[in-house]
């Protein structure tokens, strides 16, 4: 009986171990290097999900390795070592009675892993472009030409970004990178354009020349105007009126080309010039204020009153304001003397309100200093009726002088007498009075 016991029990001991193993999955591990090639040994080490280590083994040359193990309900971590290469973990499920699998696991050497660093950081700015977040791209494409620098994209994209942003003088480095390994893109020529526009790159012909084969002219158009605006600034008039019209050539839509060359003209007092301008931008935008101030002032300058008066209602009705604009340039030139260009602002004035009166009360100053006493009497005795009570007494007195003198010289006693009288009333000590004095004592 003994005997026959002991033969029994190894037999029901190895049926045992049978029943554990069928349990478990196998795991056909296959470890190749970036090109696919076979690659071994590489160190495996599996950890349960619970953490501990379950095997640690080396594969074959072949890189082939043979794992079992038992179901889980989470996943066992494979870390794969390899001198020269970077570690990689892996993740993989063994479920219950699960059938036995196979894993084809790549490593990559230094130098690739960097790279594909770079390129994951590149993937992941795209999608956040695409998501609309291009400020968060920002870091993530210079991270990726900082890993690998020879990223050409990756530089466009930069460069992009910060164009977009209005930062021209940030983007011209990523910019220059490019196109050192890469030509422009047509797609993107008129970018290239401002950037390199912006730093003054000779570049920036050669992109322009491109966009303007690619059909991109308008678009190419602003660039073009921003640098006449620079030129502007320069002092460089002749060289901005050039770059100007070369972007109205490009978008005859550019409107603002037009008001600038027509600035320039007016500034330097080409008010013929100026206006043929202003005229091509009014065709385009003709609500346009500030072309339509400089018409109405170039008419004036050229002395053309119908023409100034015919422009400043258009541009009253877009800006209500504009008389007042009118009135302070009447005033400062009445206070030089400078009574021709007054005389027509005042006479715009007037075309405009009849009842304007500080408009009449220039006015008939200055055609009484001109001797022409019929248009002087008119616009004081108008300012009077307009303003009996004007809280400028000195201008009251002044008026009721002027036309207590105009009375003398017509020998109308009575109106000398009363106007002259009532200059005195108002200012006794003025500029006036004592001319006003002896003016009464004489009649």
């Amino acid at each position: 009986m003994h005997r026959f016991s002991r033969s029994v029990l190894p037999l029901a001991m190895l049926l045992v171990a049978s029943a554990a193993l069928a349990q478990r999955s196998q795991l056909e591990l296959q470890v190749v290097d970036m090109n696919d090639a076979e690659l071994g040994p590489v160190n495996v080490t599996v950890f349960a999900p619970t953490g501990e280590i379950v095997v640690q083994e080396a594969t074959r040359k072949n890189g082939r390795l043979r794992i079992r193990l038992a179901p889980a309900e989470a996943p066992y971590r494979l870390l794969l070592q390899k001198e020269g290469y970077p570690d990689r973990e892996l993740e993989v499920e063994i479920l219950d009675g699960g059938r036995d699998r196979s894993l084809r696991a790549q490593l990559w050497d230094e130098e690739t892993a960097r790279k594909q660093q770079a390129v994951d950081a590149f993937n992941e700015g795209i999608g956040k472009i695409q998501a609309g977040d291009a400020a968060g791209a920002l870091p993530l494409f210079e991270q990726a030409v900082e890993i690998d620098p020879t990223i050409a994209a990756a530089h466009r994209t930069i460069a992009a970004i910060l164009h977009n942003l209005g930062r021209l003088d940030d983007a011209l480095e990523p910019a220059s990178r490019y196109v050192e390994m890469e030509p422009i893109p047509p797609d993107f020529a008129t970018m290239f354009f401002d950037i390199f526009a912006a730093a003054g790159d000779p570049r920036a012909e050669d992109a322009k020349q491109l966009a303007i084969e690619a059909g991109m002219g308008a678009e190419l158009a602003p660039g073009i105007f921003s640098q006449g605006v620079q030129a502007v600034r320069a002092g460089d008039d002749e060289g901005a009126i050039e770059l100007f019209r070369e972007a109205a050539s490009l978008n005859p839509r550019l409107h603002q080309a037009y008001r600038n060359i027509g600035t320039i003209y007016f500034n330097d007092g080409q008010y013929d010039e100026a206006l043929v301008e202003l005229d091509r931008t009014l065709e385009i935008d003709p609500r346009n204020q500030e072309a339509l101030r400089m018409k109405y002032f170039s008419f004036a300058s050229l002395g053309r009153l119908d023409d100034s008066i015919e422009a400043g209602k258009a541009w009253i009705e877009v800006n209500p304001t504009a008389g007042r604009q009118v009135q302070f340039q009447a005033e400062q030139l009445f206070d030089q003397e400078a009574f021709g260009n007054a005389k027509l602002y005042d006479q715009s004035l007037i075309a405009w309100d009849d009842n304007h009166p500080r408009a009449h009360f220039r006015l008939g100053v200055i055609y009484r200093r001109s001797a022409d006493s019929g248009p002087a009497r008119v616009h004081l005795t108008k300012y009077l009726e307009s303003a009996p009570d004007d809280e400028d007494a000195e201008d009251l007195a002044r008026a009721h002088y002027e036309l207590g003198i105009l009375a003398v010289n017509a020998s109308n006693t009575d109106a000398a007498r009363e106007h002259l009288s009532k200059s005195l009333e108002l200012d006794p000590e003025g500029e006036f009075a004592d001319v006003a004095r002896a003016a009464l004592e004489g009649l």
